[in-house]
């Protein structure tokens, strides 16, 4: 039988303690991550909100996007910046989503909502319903991207491209 000697007394000890410190740091490492996810959650939310508030707020760009939605190209050029301005805010929200879904730090169905807004203004989702205001923004987002995609990295622009390429949903009207 081996005694123990405070040589393996110390040893045992230090074993302990590496592995109570690795168990320590494990559970920062996901209270870290959880942090992490949930400000960038509420960062996006935030710029939303922020977002709708100016649209809502500025009657020079709610009379450019009623005026010139149909055919954003033959307006004024003040209500092009203004109504650029606004999609712009937007892409770089959605830009920002995308980045933050490929870097695994945001909320899964955050995501999933940014690619179904994506891709209702892309291709339509006019499957039970006539929406000519949908018809509008999806009219307005083709021609803002035209305009600003040379923004945004090209990992966002193949993104944003793919989804524009997608077939049009099929448009069966009530």
């Amino acid at each position: 039988m081996q005694r123990w000697t405070a040589r393996h007394v110390a040893e045992a000890v230090g074993i302990i303690g590496v592995i109570g410190s690795l168990i320590f740091v494990g559970g920062e490492l996901r209270q870290n991550a959880i942090a992490t996810r949930a400000a960038t959650n509420a960062e996006v939310s935030v710029a939303f909100v922020d977002l709708n508030l100016m649209l809502a707020s500025n009657p020079e760009l709610a009379r450019a996007f009623s005026e010139h939605a149909a055919d954003p190209a033959s307006a004024p050029q003040e209500a092009q910046i203004l109504m650029l301005g606004s999609w712009r805010a937007l892409f770089h929200i959605w830009s920002n989503v995308h980045r933050q879904h490929i870097n695994g730090t945001i909320d899964p169905v955050i995501y999933e909502s940014v690619v179904k807004e994506i891709s209702t203004y892309a291709v339509g989702a006019m499957e039970t319903y006539d929406n000519q205001d949908l018809v509008k923004r999806q009219a307005l987002m083709h021609w803002a991207w035209a305009n600003e995609r040379f923004i945004y990295n090209a990992e966002f622009q193949r993104f944003v491209d793919g989804i524009l390429a997608a077939p049009r949903a099929p448009d069966v009207r009530r």
